[in-house]
């Protein structure tokens, strides 16, 4: 069910924005971590690698998708999950800045209906989870064909 979502034993996260269910960085209200271990898993939204499966399904199944995998990350006793928010100078949360990403309705621009991040970060601290946000700050796309970006893209004006 993973996928190609990494997991490891011990990371850094210089760079990133933590949302701490705890207020504090460290053990994550999750047992067995030792206060400032981070035990994580990424789940990469570029391209539908991990999440969701594939673009255009329902609200309601890409919410199922995304809490198996805060679920699992619970199951293996993980305390963080490193989500990816901006996948191709895209968003999965509600940006005045740039266009809603690609890899939740197939069509970049469109609003999927709901906040897969407010979401992610909700149902995270839910289950004692830090999410951590994970920025492309430079990919525009997996193309090098500007015309297929929608027209109110940053990276065609």
């Amino acid at each position: 069910m993973l996928g190609a979502a990494g997991l490891v034993a011990a990371m850094t996260s210089a760079g990133d924005a933590v949302a701490s269910p705890m207020g504090r960085r460290g053990g994550g209200g999750r047992p067995g971590a030792a206060p400032g271990q981070v035990r994580g898993m990424w789940v990469a939204t570029v391209a539908n690698i991990d999440w969701p499966s594939k673009p255009g399904l329902t609200a309601a199944r890409q919410e199922a998708e995304l809490f198996a995998y805060l679920d699992r990350a619970v199951e293996l006793r993980l305390n963080a999950v490193v989500f990816q928010v901006r996948p191709t100078a895209d968003a999965l949360w509600p940006s005045p800045h740039e266009p809603w990403a690609a890899c939740l309705t197939g069509t970049q621009g469109k609003d999927p209906g709901w906040d897969p991040l407010g979401t992610a970060v909700r149902a995270a601290h839910d289950r004692s989870l830090e999410l951590h946000a994970w920025f492309n700050p430079y990919r525009v796309a997996n193309h090098t064909d500007p015309t297929r970006l929608i027209a109110s893209h940053p990276a065609r004006l």
